[in-house]
């Protein structure tokens, strides 16, 4: 069990997307898929434990849970609101003593009740926020290795290397 836990409400981030809200209206599963992809390239690079929580939206029978890249991907059983299931899940994390819960929600109601167990509350807009700025920072990185040129094993002079271009151009002649 890790120490720090970010919980997402799934729904309530991709409502709070405009992206995402207009792809959901046509193809809700492909909206998840994006959201969670974007949870786990941020999730590579904070390595917590990140949940992120969907009603079960119009589906019936128990809770069905997977992962997804690393994002414990929970959808609620019937009738359960991701509200209710968040808190119950913070209240037995509390319980066990983790040091540090994180909520993404903008719902004020479930923001009163996670603070009552000890949690952190972010809105869904400062989330995407972080998103945005991981996925920028992780562009910036790998273009900057990308830029660096590859390195030799050996390293030679540049007398050898004039030799070796000489050689690959077919001029043997000194």
């Amino acid at each position: 069990m890790k120490d720090r836990y970010l919980i997402i409400d799934g729904y309530n981030m991709i409502g709070q997307s405009q992206d995402l809200s207009r792809i959901a209206k046509d193809n809700l599963e492909e909206a998840r898929d994006q959201l969670l992809t974007a949870i786990a390239n941020y999730n590579a690079v904070i390595a917590d434990e990140v949940v992120c929580v969907f009603d079960a939206y119009e589906q019936s029978g128990p809770p069905t849970e997977y992962m997804y890249h690393g994002v414990k991907t929970i959808f609620t059983k019937e009738k359960e609101t991701a509200d209710s299931y968040i808190e119950r899940y913070v209240y037995d994390l509390y319980e066990k003593h983790t040091r540090h819960i994180t909520v993404v929600t903008s719902d004020m109601s479930e923001q009163h009740a996670i603070f009552g167990a000890g949690a952190y509350r972010i809105s869904s807009r400062e989330m995407w926020r972080d998103l945005r700025e991981n996925e920028v920072s992780v562009s910036k990185e790998l273009d900057g290795f990308n830029e660096q040129k590859p390195r030799t094993r050996i390293e030679l002079s540049h007398e050898i290397l004039k030799e070796f271009e000489k050689l690959r151009r077919g001029d043997n002649h000194k």
